[in-house]
């Protein structure tokens, strides 16, 4: 029997919880002494992988690509102007299509998070809209879940739906890549289809489902963590306890809608995209 594999691509995924993905912190929820110290040398090697990772950076062209000011296209999208007889949700379609600015979604998505609580400003209509006129899943995943605070889930529900062929192919990057993406939603629905992925046979699968669980889940999912506390990987059994303990928390009306904390945690980080 060969040992499991962890990937560099998981560690990483590991090491950013709380951060980019808002996975949360992990604590270690055991006593005994050596579980403690593997569990400390496994986040020393994923700090190191992290580092290892990091990418030279490119210097910046800037007679190429002078800086944008966010904060006037941002104003702009959110003003209606005489003259210009276009709706909130055309003028950011409108912005998403016809610039190729690497800040283009992040925009796009803090004026649609912006505008969220302003369902007279920009209708649920035109979020329906939106979505079904989008490729990017950033600005897809932003669209439902605001209309999922405004207590529509007919979007989030298309997104779990559109993602779940992924979750079955047979490439295991495949899947975590999904997995990744529906951690993102926040979203009650999202981890009901994330709960059979905990018992998956790849082991770096299964830990992302675990993370990904712990991030949408509510106390109606802890069933599904409960027979891998004592599992033998020493990782899936820190993961399941530090899920079950999180989730106990949550009613079981937790994360079914979405709330302006839950949107603004994901949002696309503006500047260098």
């Amino acid at each position: 029997m060969t040992s499991p594999r962890y990937s560099t691509a998981h560690l990483l995924i590991a090491a950013c919880i709380g951060a980019a993905l808002s996975y949360g912190v992990l604590v270690a929820v055991v006593d005994d002494t050596a579980q403690r110290e593997q569990i400390v040398a496994l986040e020393n090697k994923i700090q190191s992988l992290a580092q290892a990772q990091q990418p030279a950076l490119p210097l910046a062209d800037e007679s190429a690509n002078p800086a944008l000011d966010i904060e006037q296209i941002r104003k702009d999208l959110s003003t209606r102007f005489i003259g210009d007889p276009r709706t909130f949700g055309e003028k950011i379609r409108d912005f998403v299509a016809e610039n190729a600015y690497k800040q283009t979604i992040a925009i796009a998505c803090k004026v649609v998070a912006d505008l969220a609580e302003n369902p007279d400003t920009l209708t649920n209509q035109e979020l329906d809209q939106l979505y079904h006129n989008q490729t990017n899943k950033e600005l897809k995943r932003v669209l439902a879940q605001v209309l999922s605070l405004r207590g529509d889930n007919s979007l989030m529900e298309k997104l779990v739906a559109e993602a779940q062929t992924s979750l079955t192919s047979i490439n295991p990057a495949e899947r975590r890549k999904v997995l990744v993406e529906l951690a993102k939603t926040h979203y009650a629905g999202a981890a009901n289809a994330i709960a059979p992925l905990v018992q998956d046979s790849d082991i770096s699968v299964q830990l992302d489902a675990l993370l990904a669980l712990r991030a949408t889940g509510n106390e109606s999912h802890i069933r599904y963590l409960e027979n891998l506390v004592n599992h033998s990987d020493q990782s899936v059994s820190w993961l399941a306890t530090d899920a079950m303990n999180h989730l106990q928390n949550l009613s079981a009306k937790a994360r079914t809608r979405l709330s302006s904390a839950d949107i603004a945690a994901e949002l696309p980080l503006l500047g260098n995209l």
